[in-house]
This record gives C-alpha cells, structure tokens and sequence, in this order.
C-alpha cells in the first residue's frame, strides 16, 4: 500500500481529543485514511480519523457558519465562471477600448485579486484605495493610482460583487479568519499540518487561528540511492520510465512504484499512451473491452476532451446550421448519435451516404437547408422511406429556427432536448467511466443554469461557448481501483513515499520553472512578499524544497531528463547534483513481439495481381468514360481500385473555385462563345466592340452556377475572374481567326464508344470542319500537355486518340492549350492545310514505327484494346512509370509503403 512520507499513524495516534491533521490536498488525506483504515481491526466499527485536506476543511468551516446564521457569511460563493462574467463587466466599465485577448486579461485580474487577498495586502475591496496608498507609496510608485487598470477593474468588480451579494473564495477565507479571531467559531485544541510546501498567508493566519497550538511536520528521512537516466527527447523518458516500472511490478507485484512527470498536464494524454503501450499493449486492440489500466493519474482529463463529454458538445453544433466540410464530417460520423427504431449501422450508413454525396457537391460550407433536403433525397434513393435520420435534422433545424436569446438556465434545457432528439449517448449501455462522465456532464449543464443570474440573455453562440468552456475547465477524473502505479505531477507527490521512485522532465530548462508573474500586478510586491511564479529567486526557493522531499520520498530514484531541448542540448538540473548513471531499460512486451515478427521465417508469398473479371452486364456500360483507360495505363492496380471498388477521394473544398472548376469555366466559356459565333467566317468578320459582347455574355452565362455554389465570395473577385476570363479569351481568338477557314461542327458532343469488349460514352470538347473536307478533333487544356503520352505503347492519355478513332474524316487531333499568355496547340495528324503546333505524324517521333496518320490509327486501336481487355480481364499488377502515377491516396489499399519496405 501506498504510504505517507510523514509517520501519520503515530500524528494521529498522539493528536489530542478535538484535534485534526491538515494536508494540502484530497489525495493525500485519502492516504492517511486508507492507511489508518489498514490499521482496524476486521469486522469492528471505527471512528474515521480527524484528517482534511485544507480545501475540505475550508469549505466545512464556511457550511458551520452558514448554518449558524452568522450574518457575514449570508452571500453566494462564486465559482470561476461566474467570476469571470462579473471580470468581463468589470473590464468593459474600466477600459474604453476593446482587447483581443479580453478573457485573459480577466483570468489575470481574477488571479492578481487573489493574490492581493491571499497575502493579506487588502482586507476589504470595497475600501481598495485605502489599502493601496500605502503600498504605493511605500516601494515609491506613483500615487495616481487610475495608471493601473488593474485597480479600476478590482472597483468595477466589487460593485458587482455588491449587486449580487456574492463574494470569491478568497473574500470567504478573510471571513473565515475574521469569525474565528471573533470566536463565532470555536478553536480546535491542535492542528497538525503536514505535506504542504509552502503556504499563503492568509491560509496560515487561519491555520494558526484556529488552533491552540499547531505542529508542523516534515517528511522522514530516507537514505535514498539515486540515479540520473539521460534520455533523447520526452518520448523516450516515458517509454524508459514505463519499462523500468513494468520491470519493478514484474519483480515485486506488490511494491509501490510512483513517475512524477513534471508539467503532467501539458502532456497526459502522450504519458497514458506510452504507459498503456508498454504496460497493456492488448488495450490498444479495437476489439478489446474496455477496462481499468494499471495505473492512476493524479491528472485528470477536461471533460470536454472524454468521449461522452466531446460528442455532447459536438452534436449540440447541429444548432449552428452552418458547417464546413470537416465539422460536418466529425458531426455525422459521431458515434453516440442514435437513430430510433434503427439499428445502430444502418444510421451510420445512411449519414455515410448523406455525407458522401455532399462531398460530390464539393461545398465549403454546407448549410442546415443542403443537409436536409440530402438526407430526404438519399434515404428516398436507398429505399429507406422510414429512416429517422430526415425528421431528426428537422426537428433540430424547426428549434434553432425558433430559439432566440433566452437565459443560460433555458440553454441548459434546450441542450439536454437537442441531445435526447439525437438519441445521444446511444443505445447501448454505458461502462462504469462513460456513466461517470454523464453525471458529469449533467453537473455541466447545472453549471451552465447557475449563469443566468450574472451572464443575461444569451445567444446560442454565446451559450455554446459557456458551455463548452465549463466542460474544457472541468477534469475528469475516473473513480477507479487503486492500482499499485501512480503517476503524479510534482505538487501531487509531495507528502507520499514509494518503493520506487522515477522522476521524469527534469533538464535544466525545465527544473526550476521560469517564473511567470502575474502582468497586472507591480512587480516590486511580487518580489517583496515572494508571490507565487514572481522571480527566479522564488522559484529556485520552491524547486529546491520539492526536490528535497521528492528525494526523500523512495530508497530508489532514477532521475531522467531529455538531452536536447527546443535544439539545445542539456543536462539534469543542478538541483539534484552529480549523480551516477543508471543504464537504459530496453524492451517491452510489444516492441520485443514486433522483433520477434520481424525475425521469424520468411513467409512464401503468392502473387494475386487480378481481380474477377467484368460481367457482361459491366461491360456494356463502363462509368469514368477514357479516364479508365488512362487509370489502367499509368497503374493497373489502381484503376481496379478506383473505378471498379470505388476508392475516390473526393476534393476537399477551398476557399473559392478549385483549379478544377475553373477549368471547366474555361470550357464553358469557350462552348458558350461557339455556340453563339459557329465559323471563323464570323469570327474574322465581327468587329472588337461585338466580339466583347459575345465573350462578355459567354462569361456572365458560364460563371452564373459557380456564382452560386460560392455565394460566400465577394462581387470583387468574380470582377477579377471575369477580367481574367476576358483577356485569356482574346488572347485565344487571336490563335483562333490566324487559322485557315473552319467551322465548330459539334460542341460537348456525348457519343458512345466501344472497344476491346467495354462500351464507354464520351463527351468530345470540339470537332472542327475544316475548308478541306477534313475534321479536327479538339480537347481543351489549361493546363501544359505532352502529346508523348499519346505515343507510348500504353497510352497514357487515351481521350482524343479514342475521339479520332470514331471520327473516320478525322485527320489530326489537337490540345488546345488555352493559358494565359501561353495559348498554342498542340497535336499531330495529317492536314492538308497545316496549323502551328499540329505536327505531321512522321515528325512527332524520331524513328517511329509509324509514318502516316493511318498507321498511327491503327497504333492506337491496338494499345487501347489491350488497356480495355486488361481492364475487362482484371489485371490489377502494381506497376508504373512514374511515381506521380500512384495515388498517395491509395496507399492504405494497394499498400505500396509496405511492398518497399519489404524490398
């Protein structure tokens, strides 16, 4: 059993009737508890032992006198986020100006008027400047006491104070002290204080009031043996310290083994990792139950960060109705979202689907109209006419339609309504830590209520955020076994005593800590009266004295710090002084299976490069068009994978049009001026004044959709787009009326398409009639194409190859690369009256095996039938040219990192 570092059976045993032992914290008295309760004999009934933390005792003292009707004592006690309201009037009345950063300005002034109080500097905020001056003057400040926002803040906050006849936890400390110096409460016979390191004054002052007489005690003395472990970063001080318990609990399963992690906050959750990885690597299993890990923080976890906690607050988003496109993707993927009458999967997967065809829209913001108009168009397509799903999204879009500004009690209501309609936290039943946490967040919501006095009418927004910061201030701690593993932050540990003993995080950058005081507050008391973080002299004062009673704690410390910090290497803090080197502790259940893996026999691999075939049903209408031509060309494997199990990754949207969408403006744009202009006739005969009108309509047309899938956008940047769109446009037609007559036979011409056994429908940009008899095929590009990939053997570009070979006048066929001022074509084929950039085909390769347009038709046919019957077939080999050819996105299917690795 875990012990305390003072002898507490033999302070108990010797207090007087009437006496109490005090510690500074709950942890602590809870020990002393335990250890007396050992100490009983079974079966018998005991008196429990006088022992209170001094947070417990406090709040005791101020129930008696409460009780007691003591007139002084008949006000509220707020709690921080009351405060903090009451702060954020305070600074509105004693700024002019607004902050960026106002709640943290209110949260230092909240700390500074506690200081103030704690070390008995003012006994009144109501007589502030009385106190003041003095203080001022003694250390030569300046008497003009308004340069110091903070004191017009602390008189703002205590007339709010006033009006509400509340008062702060600190102001119910001097009330303490003030009863007992009255003697409206009896003093106790002794008081025995041990653990604490250092104390306020005024927490003192009512110690010393309280009692007759009051002993200090300090830790035994321990001969300890102690040891420095040198580590490379963090990482590997939790991953050394979690073997080196594992190690200690193997040996002695009833030892009691203690990691104090300095700055345990910052980084639990990467601490509770580590630990369980090592020490319950089968925790880590999707398919292990959850259960009671065999260890205890003294940390506990923000409710909003615990699974229940962060769905509530997630879920109760819904009420914005606006989200972009990740918000909505956490919100319907929400595992505590419950659909009535529906099995838990089928609601998944009616969100999934919802979810998936709103990515097809590629929104960036997605309001609660899109939402639910989807929801009832994707449950009708799958058949699911009953789904709940459609009338939960109504319900909720029916009340924030309807919930204006109203009280945070009334919040608090609506919230737990939002919630029961999401069928939130689901259907099953809760394990003994989801339970806690939804008594938690009940007690949350009371928070929220207990507002409406100080906090007004609230919008949602202002509700959502109250909320959300109580649940980010309230830990949650797991009311589990005592497990034989603490793990503890530096405060915690202080007044326990272990077997074994690993301190963790203590280079010299990192122990002492630097100070931080407090910016509202004149430095010169701060250093005066040795406030908490105020100098470098304060904190090696305290650093030295929790050092010296964590190194009294164990007869075995190992000491660990990081050997390079921020890119600074370091050493342990002087602090502990020179001390031997223990060795490094390798090896854990996991790592050494995984070596073991690594090691064991070669298994025999079996290629399996294929996939069934297509159906004859498949066959005859292949979706993806010549894209599946061009998949299966540049990677086998990943065409299969996307066109044929769906593997697509769709765009996340941006801020405005995506390089996709603004080239099909430019397509648009173009099929818009042709349909209207027809022939290079007209096109040379038009004055400039009428070829503006006709580009100009074209654009206004082609941006009308777009305009409003981004209605977010300013009319500014459509007058920038329109200006771009204007000068590519001209720059393009001036390439355009230089060419030899033609005419635009066929815009955006569907046609279908068969070959090598797949049927495909395609859709041609332009076919060109020219003077000749002749037919170009044209494709549009804003981008820079090659028209190489139309000439390898596996053509990695198969679209206007394909075009050409349904087109039997066709001649040439051509890109049409329309960039800004880098407009040009690009192609090849066999014209009687040649263009600029359309290469005769014995010119587009040296030594090619092909010298006429029909030679290189007959090329084409051939490689395409072979793409197309490997497609049908199912040839699904790995390989490609370029590295650009295999999508990162597939990785997790085709497992490429881990085919190189097994190179």
């Amino acid at each position: 059993m875990l012990q305390p570092a003072f002898p507490a059976l033999d302070i108990l045993a010797k207090l007087p009737p009437g006496g109490l032992l005090l510690t500074p914290n709950n942890r602590l008295r809870n020990r002393c508890q335990q250890v007396f309760a050992a100490q009983q004999p079974p079966g018998g009934s005991w008196v429990p032992p006088p022992v209170e933390s001094l947070s417990g005792w406090l709040d005791k003292l101020w129930d008696d006198l409460q009780q007691r009707g003591w007139k002084p004592a008949m006000k509220r006690l707020l709690n921080r986020e009351q405060r903090e309201l009451l702060w954020q009037r305070a600074l509105d009345e004693a700024l002019e100006r607004p902050l960026l950063n106002a709640p943290q300005l209110c949260r230092d002034a909240d700390n500074a008027l506690a200081q103030l109080l704690q070390w008995q500097l003012v006994d009144d905020i109501e007589q502030l400047d009385t106190a003041l001056d003095p203080l001022l003057e003694r250390f030569a400040l300046t008497l003009n006491k308004d340069q110091y926002p903070l004191f017009a803040m602390i008189r703002s906050f205590a007339r709010q104070l006033h009006n509400h006849q509340a008062i702060t936890p600190d102001q119910r400390d001097q009330l303490i002290l003030l009863a007992l110096r009255e003697h409206v409460l009896q003093p106790l016979p002794r008081i025995d204080t041990a653990g604490f390191a250092q104390m306020p004054p005024l927490a003192a002052a009512i110690i010393h009031s309280a009692a007759d007489k009051v002993v200090k005690h300090q830790s035994s003395q321990r001969r300890a043996e102690i040891r420095r472990a040198p580590c490379r970063d963090l990482e590997d001080e939790l991953y050394q310290a979690a073997r080196w318990a594992a190690q200690k609990l193997a040996h002695s399963p009833n030892a009691s083994v203690g990691i104090v992690v300095n700055n345990l906050g910052q980084c639990r959750a990467q601490v509770e990792a580590v630990f369980a990885r090592v020490l319950e690597p089968q925790f880590l299993s999707p398919a292990q139950h959850r259960y009671t890990l065999p260890f205890n923080f003294s940390a506990g976890t923000p409710l909003a960060q615990t699974p229940v906690g962060s769905a509530a607050l997630q879920l109760l988003e819904l009420l914005r109705d606006d989200w972009d496109c990740t918000q909505l993707r956490n919100l319907l993927f929400n595992p505590f979202w419950h659909t009535p009458d529906e099995a838990e999967t089928d609601g998944l997967w009616l969100r999934s689907a919802v979810f998936r065809r709103l990515q097809q829209l590629e929104l960036r913001r997605i309001d609660g109209a899109t939402l639910r108009y989807w929801a009832e168009r994707t449950a009708e397509k799958l058949g699911l006419e009953t789904a709940q799903l459609p009338r939960q999204l109504e319900q909720i879009g029916d009340r924030q339609r309807r919930w204006q500004r109203a009280p945070a009690e009334i919040w608090a209501v609506r919230f737990s309504e939002v919630l029961a309609i999401l069928g939130w936290p689901g259907c099953r039943n809760p394990d003994s830590q989801e339970y806690q946490q939804l008594q938690q967040w009940e007690s949350a919501l009371e928070d929220l209520a207990a507002l409406s006095e100080f906090a007004g009418s609230l919008s949602l927004a202002q509700a959502l955020q109250q909320l959300r910061q109580i649940a980010s201030r309230t830990p949650f701690q797991a009311e589990t076994r005592d497990g034989p593993l603490q793990i503890l932050g530096v405060l915690e540990a202080g007044g326990l005593a272990f077997d074994h003993l690993r301190l963790v995080g203590f280079g010299q950058q990192q122990w002492p800590p630097v100070p931080n005081p407090n910016p509202l507050l004149p430095i010169q008391w701060q250093k005066h009266w040795k406030m908490p973080r105020a100098t470098a002299e304060r904190e090696l004062e305290l650093a030295t004295e929790l050092t010296a009673d964590l190194l009294n704690a164990s007869p075995e410390i190992v000491v660990s710090y990081a050997c390079e910090e921020d890119g600074v290497a370091q050493e342990l803090s002087p602090l502990f002084g020179k001390l031997e080197t223990a060795g490094p502790v390798d090896g854990d259940p996991l790592s050494t299976h995984c070596e073991q893996l690594a090691a064991a026999v070669a298994l025999e691999k079996i290629t399996d490069d294929r996939l069934p075939p297509l159906t004859p049903a498949d066959c005859r209408r292949v979706r993806g068009g010549a894209s599946v031509l061009q998949a299966q060309a540049r990677c086998p494997l990943n065409a299969q994978l996307r066109h044929r199990l769906g593997a697509v990754e769709f765009q996340l949207p941006d801020i405005g049009p995506s390089p996709a969408e603004r080239g099909n403006i430019v397509h648009q744009v173009l099929a818009e001026f042709w349909q209207q202009c027809g022939d290079s006739v007209r096109l040379q005969s038009v004055d400039s004044e009428a070829r503006q009108g006709i580009i100009d309509a074209a654009i206004d047309r082609s941006l009308r959709g777009v305009r409003k899938k981004h209605g977010q956008l300013p009319a500014g940047f459509w007058d920038m787009e329109k200006q771009r769109l204007q000068r590519l446009l001209q720059q393009w037609l001036q390439l355009e009326a230089a060419r030899s007559a033609f005419a635009v036979e066929n815009i955006e011409w569907e046609q279908q398409v068969e070959i090598g056994g797949l049927k495909f429908s395609l859709r041609l940009d332009r076919l060109d009639q020219l003077a000749s008899g002749e037919q170009l095929v044209i494709d549009y590009k804003t981008g820079q194409p090659n028209i190489n990939d139309w000439l390898s053997e596996r053509i990695r570009e198969p679209q206007l190859p394909l075009y050409a070979l349904t087109q039997p006048k066709a001649r040439a066929i051509a890109f049409a690369q329309v960039r800004t001022n880098d407009c040009k074509w690009n192609g090849c084929g066999d014209l009687q009256d040649p263009i600029d950039g359309i290469k005769a085909v014995v010119d587009t390769q040296k030594d090619a095996p092909y010298s006429t347009w029909q030679e290189l038709n007959d090329r084409w046919r051939q490689s395409l039938q072979m793409l197309a019957e490997e497609y049908r077939s199912g040839t699904a080999t790995l390989i490609f040219d370029r590295p650009a050819d295999n999508d990162p996105q597939l990785w997790p299917l085709n497992r490429w990192p881990e085919r190189e690795q097994d190179r």
